[in-house]
C-alpha cells in the first residue's frame, strides 16, 4: 500500500531538554509544520486530525526528526491552514518510562515529573527552562551570558541557544550546565552573530579585523591596521619586524598582538621566533577557593603575564584581566567565575608580579576614592601635569610632542611603582623622569580608571551628542553633559581640560607655533571616555566622535583657562530666540520670507528681499566675477545666479578663502535652500544671514571663515560727503594700526617660514646621511652572515655577537630615521599651513592699503585744512610711536602686480613640444620654475614644473566649468588664470611632491629671477 504523508501545524511550543534531544525529541516552535509518515512506526493515540500521544515525525523548519507531543499540533491535510486563535493548550501525554536515564531530567540531575503523572500546562511555567544548544563558530567576538568574557578565535569555541540566543565558552558549559533559558527576552536585537560552520581567518575582513582587535582591547591600532588594509590573510602572517616598520615602536605592544594573534590561530607563542622573550609555563593551580575572597579589580597589565589559574597569556595591551588586590592573584574573567586558588598572599608569593604592591592606592581606583573634591584632581593627576608645564615653560619643549611620544614601558613602570609604593603622591620626586615618561604615567593612570573620566554610563549619551551635525547645538548639549558628571569625574575633566587650554597657550606663546590641537584628541580620545564593556566593540565605530567630543569640549567648554586667539573656534554657546518673520512682496525667483535678527545691529542684517540685498548681483558671469574678487580678503562673498537657475532656481555662492575663489552651489527643493540635504533654510537670504554669523566649517571643515565682507552692488557716488575731520582722523588712525598688525604677522610668518625651509633642508640632509648609514650597516650585516658561514667553529660565538650588536644598531638606526621623516612631513605641512596664512594676509594687506589710501586722499583734497602729505605721514608716526618702518611712502607701488612676467603667455606656454623636450628646458632651473605645453592626451594641457629639483609633470584637464587639475577644481577660464592662482598657492593641494608655486616662467628674463627679495616673498614668488 502506497505511503501518506499527513501534514500538522504547531500549536505550541515544545522545548526538550540536552538528554531528551538525546534520546530522539526534537523542539518545535508555533507555527512549524511537521510530516508525519504513514503506516506509523510508533504507537498512535487518537484519531489523525486530533493527536492525541507522542508523534514521530520531520519538522520543515529545523529539518530534524523524532518525537513531539500530537496535541500540541492541529491536523492541516496536506496544506497549512489559515491561522486560529490560540486555544488554552491541553496537557502533556505520558513518555513512555525509559528508566534511569529518563528524558525527564534535568540538566542537573533532577527530575521534573511527579507521581501523579505530567499534569501541568505544556508551557511548564513552573518547570525550569533549559538550552537549546547548538555548536558555533565566532568571526565577531560575543560575550559569554555566564562569565561576561569575550568568545572569540579560530575552530569550536562555544556554543549557542536557539531559543535564548545567548551564547557560552564550551569551558562554561564543561564547568557548570545548570544555567536556565530566558526565552522571553530573545529578540533579533541580541541576536548574536554566529555561524554553523567555521570561518577561517584568512577570509576575514578589515572589518572582521577590526572588530576583533576591540574586544581584545588592542582598538589603539584599529585606525593603523586600516590604513596598512590588514586584513585576515596579512594577520595572520604579522611577524615583529612588520608591526615595528608599521610604527609600533613599544616591544611590550608588538609582542601583546603577536600573541593575540597566535591564540586567534592557535599556534604555541612559546614556539615563535619572538618566544624565548616570553614568560615561561608554570603547573596551573586548581580551583579550591571562591572569587567572592578576592579584591578583584580589572587590571592593566604593562608586561606579559601568565593567568595563574590556566596558565594561558592574557591577551590586550589594557584591561587584559583581573587582579586581587590583596593576595596577587591574575586571572582571566572566565577563569575568575570557573574556580580560583582561596585568597591567599603566602600561597601566592612565589607568582606574584614583581610591581604587585599589596592594597596599592593610586592606580586602578575610582576617582570618587582617590581625592577630595577641595583638591579638584586626584594627586598624581596635579602633580603630573604641573610637573609638565614647569618643565616645558623652562624648557621649551614641544608639549604635544610630550604626550604624543611615548616613554619605554620599562620607565613608565618605574615610575607608577613609586607612585604606588608612596602614601603621599606629592612627595614623589619627578625630577629624575624625562617629560615623556611622567605624561605616560599620566595616561597611564587614567587608562588604569576603572571608569573613565567620562563614566561610561553616559558613553551612549556623548556619542549620540556628538553625532549632531550642527556644530553650535552639538557644543551646546556637549557642555550640559559635562555639567551633569558625578563630582570627582567633572573636576577631573575640568582640570585637564585647563591644563590642555594652557598646553595650547605654551605652544602658542613660548613656541611661537600655531598648531590645532590635532595630536591630543588623537592621545586622549579614548582615554577620556570608551564604551562599557559589552559594548567595547563599538568603539572602533565611534573613534570620529571620540575626536570630535574631546575637540569641542576643549573649545567650547566653560574653563578657567582660555585657548590662544587663533585656536579660538567661531561656535556661539545659545542660540538666539528667532522672532516672527516679515513678509515682502518681490518678483525675485526668492519668494520666501527673511529672518530678522533682533540681536543684531548690523546694517547688512536688516530683513530685505533677495534683490534688495547689496551681495545679490543676478546674472553677473564668472569673469566679471574673479574680477571683483582680486585683492580682496578672505570672507568676501556675493551671489549670483547659477547656470541652473532657470530650471531650478539654483543659485551659486562665490566665497575667498585661502586667497582663491571658492565656488558653492546653493541648492533649492520643495521651497527650501541649502547646500547639501536636508535643506533647511527658507530663503537664500536667511542661509547668507546665518553664516554672516557662524562658521561654514558647519557645512565643510576646510571652510573655516564666515561670509564677512558683502561685495556690494550698491554705488555710492560720494561715501565720504558728510564726513568730518574727527571721524576721518580717526578711520585713518584705526585703519592704519590695522594694517600695520597684519604687516607685522606676515613679517612673523616669514621670518618662520625662513627657519623651516632652513630646518627642513637640514632634515633632508639627514636623511640622506641615514640612508647612506643604513646602506654601510647592511653591508656589514651581509659580510657578517657570509663569514658565519665560512669561519671556524671557534670565531662563530664571536661573530655572533657582533651580527647582534650590528643587527641592534641598524633597528635604531631605521626607528630613528623614521622618526625624523616624521618630523618631516609634520614641518612640512606646518610650513605649508604657514603658505597658505601669508596668501590669506596679502590680500586684506592690499584692502587696507587702499582704503588708508582713500582716507590720505580725502585730507589732501580737503583744501581749506591746508595739510600736505608731509604732516600726515607725521601723524601716522606717531601713531606707530616714533617707528619710521612703517612710513606710507614706503609703500609698494599699486601696479607691480602689471609688471609680473606671467601675464606674458609667451613666457610660460610651449605649445609644440613633447615631454623630454620640457624636461632639457627646465633641468637645472631653480625651483617653482615651470611651463604648459599641450598633452599628447586630446584637448588637454601638461604642467611641467621643478620641485626638489626634480621635474615634475601634472595633466591640465579642460571641463565645462574650465581649467584645473582635477574636479571639483576646475573652475579657471583660461590657463592664464590657472596659473596666476598657483602663483600664489602650492600645487601640493593636488600633488604633494610638488610642493611649490609656479614662480618663474621659463622664458622670463634672467633680471626677473634675480630681483625677486621680500617684496616678492610677499606676493607669493618666494616659498
Amino acid at each position: 500500500m502506497a505511503s501518506e504523508t499527513l501534514y500538522y501545524k504547531a500549536e505550541h511550543n515544545f522545548c526538550p531538554s540536552n538528554e531528551e534531544i538525546i534520546e530522539g525529541y526534537i523542539a518545535i516552535n508555533k507555527e512549524d509544520v511537521l510530516e508525519v509518515e504513514k503506516p506509523f512506526q510508533f504507537e498512535f493515540v487518537g484519531s489523525e486530525v486530533k493527536p492525541d500521544g507522542w508523534m514521530e515525525g520531520f519538522n520543515q523548519r529545523t529539518k530534524t526528526k523524532g518525537m513531539f507531543p500530537g496535541n500540541y499540533v492541529s491536523f492541516v491535510r496536506r496544506t497549512v491552514s489559515v491561522s486560529v486563535s490560540e486555544p488554552v493548550a491541553p496537557p502533556l501525554p505520558h513518555r513512555p518510562n525509559s528508566g534511569s536515564n529518563s528524558i525527564y531530567q534535568t540538566m542537573s540531575g533532577l527530575k521534573v515529573n511527579d507521581d501523579s503523572g505530567y499534569g501541568a500546562s505544556p508551557h511548564r511555567e513552573n518547570l525550569e527552562r533549559h538550552h537549546l544548544l547548538e555548536d558555533a563558530y565566532f568571526v565577531k567576538p560575543v560575550l559569554c551570558a555566564y562569565c561576561s568574557d569575550y568568545i572569540w578565535g579560530s575552530g569550536k569555541m562555544g556554543k549557542k541557544c536557539t531559543a535564548c540566543r545567548q551564547c557560552y565558552h564550551m569551558r562554561c558549559l564543561d564547568v557548570n550546565n545548570t544555567v536556565s533559558c530566558d526565552r522571553q527576552c530573545a529578540t533579533d536585537s541580541n541576536d548574536n552573530e554566529t555561524y554553523t560552520h567555521p570561518v577561517p581567518v584568512d577570509e576575514w575582513s578589515l572589518k572582521n579585523v577590526a572588530e576583533w582587535m576591540a574586544a581584545l582591547n588592542l582598538y589603539r591600532y584599529v585606525e593603523l591596521f586600516k590604513a596598512r588594509n590588514i586584513q585576515g590573510p596579512q594577520l595572520v602572517s604579522l611577524t615583529e619586524e612588520q608591526l615595528q616598520d608599521m610604527g609600533i615602536h613599544d616591544s611590550f605592544h608588538r609582542k601583546s598582538i603577536l600573541v593575540c594573534i597566535d591564540d586567534l590561530c592557535q599556534r604555541d607563542s612559546l614556539q615563535q621566533p619572538y618566544g624565548k622573550s616570553l614568560p615561561g609555563n608554570k603547573s596551573a593551580m586548581s580551583g579550591e577557593g571562591q572569587a567572592s575572597e578576592h579584591e578583584f579589580i580589572e587590571f592593566n597589565f604593562s608586561t606579559l603575564q601568565r593567568c595563574h589559574m590556566c596558565e594561558v597569556l592574557l591577551c590586550g595591551l589594557v584591561r587584559q584581566g583581573l587582579q586581587c588586590r590583596r593576595c596577587g592573584l591574575c586571572c582571566h574573567r572566565q577563569c575568575s567565575v570557573l574556580g580560583v586558588v582561596r585568597c591567599d598572599a603566602n600561597l601566592l608569593k612565589s607568582r606574584q608580579r614583581n610591581s604587585f604592591v599589596p592594597g596599592a592606592s593610586v592606580f586602578g581606583v575610582e576617582l570618587s576614592e582617590s581625592f577630595e573634591l577641595l583638591s579638584r584632581a586626584p594627586p598624581i593627576v596635579t602633580a603630573c601635569t604641573n610637573e609638565i608645564e614647569r618643565r616645558g615653560a623652562d624648557t621649551g619643549a614641544d608639549l604635544f610632542d610630550v604626550y604624543r611620544l611615548s616613554s619605554s614601558t620599562e620607565a613608565i613602570n618605574q615610575l607608577k611603582k613609586l607612585f604606588q609604593s608612596c602614601d603621599d603622591v606629592s612627595e614623589v620626586s619627578l625630577s629624575s623622569f624625562d617629560l615623556n615618561c611622567i605624561a605616560g604615567a599620566l595616561k597611564k593612570y587614567l587608562r588604569e580608571l576603572p571608569n573613565p573620566v567620562i563614566p561610561v554610563d553616559k558613553y551612549s549619551l556623548f556619542i549620540e551628542t556628538a553625532k549632531i551635525r550642527d556644530s553650535v547645538s552639538c557644543s551646546q548639549q556637549l557642555v550640559d553633559l559635562t555639567k551633569q558628571l558625578p563630582s570627582h569625574y567633572k573636576a577631573t575633566l575640568e582640570h585637564l581640560m585647563e591644563h590642555f587650554c594652557r598646553l595650547c597657550q605654551h605652544q602658542a606663546t613660548r613656541l611661537d607655533k600655531r598648531d590645532q590641537p590635532t595630536k591630543l584628541s588623537h592621545v586622549f580620545c579614548h582615554i577620556l571616555l570608551r564604551p562599557p564593556w559589552d559594548k567595547i566593540i563599538d568603539i572602533v565605530y565611534n573613534t570620529e566622535y571620540h575626536i570630535r567630543i574631546f575637540d569641542l569640549l576643549l573649545r567650547s567648554g566653560i574653563w578657567s583657562e582660555s585657548l590662544p586667539d587663533y585656536m579660538a573656534q567661531s561656535i556661539v554657546i545659545g542660540t538666539p530666540p528667532r522672532i516672527p518673520r516679515v513678509t515682502h512682496t518681490t518678483n525675485s525667483p526668492d519668494h520666501s520670507d527673511d529672518i530678522v535678527n533682533s540681536n543684531s545691529n548690523a546694517e547688512d542684517l536688516v530683513s530685505r528681499t533677495l534683490e534688495e540685498s547689496e551681495w545679490y548681483w543676478g546674472d553677473i558671469s564668472r569673469e566679471e566675477v574673479n574680477e571683483k574678487f582680486k585683492d580682496t580678503p578672505d570672507g568676501t562673498f556675493l551671489v549670483r545666479n547659477s547656470s541652473t537657475w532657470v530650471q531650478g532656481g539654483d543659485y551659486t555662492l562665490t566665497l575667498r578663502k585661502g586667497g582663491s575663489n571658492k565656488l558653492i552651489k546653493i541648492y533649492h527643493k520643495d521651497s527650501k535652500y541649502g547646500f547639501v540635504e536636508p535643506f533647511q533654510f527658507m530663503s537664500v537670504v536667511e542661509l547668507v544671514n546665518h553664516y554672516r554669523k557662524h562658521s561654514l566649517a558647519q557645512y565643510n571643515k576646510m571652510l573655516d571663515v564666515t561670509l564677512a565682507h558683502p561685495v556690494s552692488k550698491i554705488q555710492q557716488a560720494d561715501e565720504y560727503a558728510d564726513a568730518d575731520v574727527e571721524s576721518m582722523r580717526i578711520k585713518l588712525k584705526n585703519t592704519h594700526l590695522d594694517w600695520l598688525q597684519k604687516n607685522n604677522i606676515y613679517d612673523q610668518l616669514y621670518d618662520q617660514h625662513t627657519k623651516a625651509l632652513q630646518e627642513l633642508q637640514l632634515k633632508h640632509q639627514a636623511l640622506d646621511a641615514f640612508q647612506e648609514t643604513v646602506s654601510v650597516f647592511e653591508e656589514q650585516i651581509r659580510l657578517h652572515e657570509k663569514f658565519q658561514l665560512e669561519g671556524a667553529p671557534s670565531e662563530r660565538l664571536k661573530l655572533q655577537e657582533n651580527y647582534d650588536l650590528l643587527k641592534q644598531r641598524l633597528s635604531d638606526i631605521i626607528s630613528s630615521q623614521k622618526q625624523l621623516d616624521c618630523d618631516l612631513h609634520e614641518q612640512a605641512h606646518q610650513n605649508r599651513v604657514m603658505i597658505s596664512e601669508m596668501n590669506a594676509l596679502k590680500p586684506e594687506m592690499k584692502r587696507l592699503h587702499k582704503l588708508r589710501e582713500q582716507y590720505i586722499k580725502w585730507f589732501l583734497d580737503q583744501k581749506h585744512l591746508k595739510i600736505d602729505k608731509n604732516q600726515i605721514d607725521e601723524m601716522l608716526t606717531d601713531v606707530e610711536g616714533g617707528d619710521e618702518e612703517y612710513d606710507i611712502s614706503k609703500l609698494l607701488p599699486k601696479d607691480e602686480y602689471q609688471r609680473l612676467p606671467h601675464y606674458d603667455e609667451s613666457a610660460w606656454f610651449v605649445p609644440d613640444i613633447n615631454r623630454y623636450t620640457s624636461e632639457s628646458l627646465l633641468v637645472g632651473k631653480a625651483d617653482g620654475t615651470f611651463l604648459i605645453r599641450k598633452s599628447s592626451q586630446g584637448d588637454s594641457y601638461a604642467l611641467s614644473v621643478i620641485a626638489n629639483g626634480k621635474v615634475g609633470h601634472s595633466l591640465i584637464r579642460k571641463s565645462s566649468t574650465g581649467y584645473g587639475f582635477a574636479e571639483p577644481f576646475m573652475l579657471y577660464q583660461t590657463l592664464l588664470d590657472l596659473v596666476l592662482h598657483y602663483r600664489e598657492t602650492s600645487l601640493a593641494e593636488h600633488n604633494e611632491s610638488l610642493d611649490v608655486t609656479l614662480a618663474y616662467p621659463v622664458n622670463a628674463t634672467a633680471g626677473y629671477h634675480q630681483s625677486n627679495g621680500y617684496a616678492m616673498m610677499r606676493d607669493g614668488n618666494l616659498r
